[in-house]
């Protein structure tokens, strides 16, 4: 993950919350600021070769190959961690400077955010934003790429200063999220509150 630290931005109520209940924020990727984020047209699908038709109209196959990317922008939860916890941007997005910043330790955290529970990997997996210009999509049909990834951990330059690693987790329910051993060890967790200027 590179990071050994990473921080959570939060406002106030919401840094409280996630002290009191020893636990992390996940969003929905369709609830995030960007619209743009984790957003099928990140890729381009328009190029579909003759061979892929097989007999099916261009446009058809089209929306086929668009379709799952659209779900796992419905199923995919994520939680937005910073590499920084001193960004002024970062601070100003979070009730004026006066929300909260909570730093974890990966390496401590690590162990309760994926846990085998019986044969079922329960958890997360994590991955570190990489910032481009999204004008310039990748090809589905003629680039090599892992599409999955580059979905989820894709977004556009103008992001960039939030240097962000995300952790993800797909279709998650409340039983499954339950076996998460260890919820309410904060030992890894210190607080940094922005101080009111006068």
């Amino acid at each position: 993950m590179g990071a050994v630290k990473l921080y959570k931005y939060l406002d106030f109520n919401g840094g409280l919350m996630m002290l009191h209940y020893s636990n992390l924020q996940f969003t929905n990727a369709t609830q995030l600021n960007d619209p743009f984020d984790c957003h099928p047209s990140l890729i381009d699908f328009s190029n579909v070769p003759k061979e892929a038709c097989g007999g099916w109209t261009p446009e058809i196959i089209e929306e086929l190959r668009r379709d799952p990317f659209r779900r796992t922008r419905e199923e995919v939860w994520i939680c937005s961690l910073s590499k920084i916890h001193d960004s002024i941007l970062m601070w100003s997005y979070y009730s004026k400077h006066k929300g909260i910043c909570i730093g974890l330790d990966m390496e401590k955290a690590q162990k309760y955010l994926s846990r085998i529970h019986g044969k079922i990997m329960i958890g997360c997996s994590a991955v570190e934003v990489q910032y481009k210009d999204i004008v310039e999509k990748p090809d589905y049909f003629r680039d090599a790429k892992d599409f999955f990834h580059y979905q989820l951990s894709t977004k556009a330059k103008a992001w960039e200063h939030e240097q962000e690693v995300r952790l993800f987790i797909l279709d998650p329910w409340p039983t499954y999220m339950s076996l998460l051993p260890g919820q309410n060890d904060d030992k890894y967790v210190y607080i940094g509150i922005s101080s009111t200027m006068k």
